[in-house]
């Protein structure tokens, strides 16, 4: 009995996981892989497109961040499409969700001496993958949303891995985590996306030169952006409707 052709390809050798990322979600988008058909096992994944578990497994992670994929413990990895996100005013999140400033003051402690770190340790294997996480954001196509709200998140988190550093890479990843709702509140504001990929490149020039100085004010530069961003359009939000 033959088996049928796999939709899967090899991948080429740029960031592997993102090329995983974006050969699975055009399967996913196109239906050549159906809403709710389980994917192969990791395994049998691997094999097809040629990588390792590791570089898989951070491409499923992504996958599923972005809505292409659910993960059901003991039963496998199933394909879906993003929800549409629902819109909603920028005042009305501020004001369900306070300690959206105090997460940003957290990250405003810890990533700039991140960054500034990254400089000084990270690879060409680093600094492909988070070329790749900023032109992540600039896609545009189904789930656009959320696809820019996880590659934003993915280039933080690569900043700590950067740095090699278990204590270190184990608080990137719960902080960026805990950060869904503000990070999702700051690139909603009109113009932040293109702000974000912006301030990413130049976070991302100075790690690739090694200038720790460079790149941890760049980090600074650019949460102190964002949280200003968020309470100016929040003011023009409320003002508008109340002379409304």
């Amino acid at each position: 009995m033959s088996r049928s052709k796999s939709p899967y390809q090899p991948l080429s050798p740029k960031p592997l996981w993102t090329a995983a990322v974006e050969q699975i979600r055009n399967l996913i988008e196109s239906g050549e892989i159906p809403v709710g058909a389980r994917l192969p096992a990791e395994r049998d994944l691997c094999q097809q497109l040629g990588i390792s578990r590791i570089s898989l497994r951070e491409s499923l992670r992504v996958l599923q961040s972005t809505g292409y994929v659910e993960t059901r413990p003991g039963s496998g990895t199933y394909a879906r499409l993003p929800e549409p996100v629902a819109e909603e005013p920028i005042s009305s999140w501020i004001a369900s969700d306070l300690h959206i400033l105090e997460l940003f003051e957290l990250r405003r402690a810890v990533e700039p001496g991140i960054a500034g770190l990254a400089a000084l340790r990270r690879d060409d294997n680093h600094l492909l993958a988070l070329e790749a996480a900023v032109l992540e954001m600039d896609r545009d196509g189904t789930g656009q949303q959320a696809q820019v709200v996880a590659a934003d998140a993915e280039f933080h988190r690569l900043l700590g891995y950067c740095i090699e550093n278990p204590a270190i890479t184990q608080l990137i990843d719960q902080l960026q985590d805990m950060g869904g709702v503000e990070r999702r509140l700051s690139l909603a504001v009109p113009g932040q996306r293109q702000r974000a990929m912006d301030d990413h490149r130049r976070i991302l020039e100075a790690v690739r030169s090694g200038d720790e100085p460079a790149a941890t004010a760049a980090m600074r530069d650019h949460l102190d952006a964002a949280v200003d961003w968020i309470i100016t359009y929040s003011q023009q939000e409320t003002s508008n409707k109340e002379n409304s």
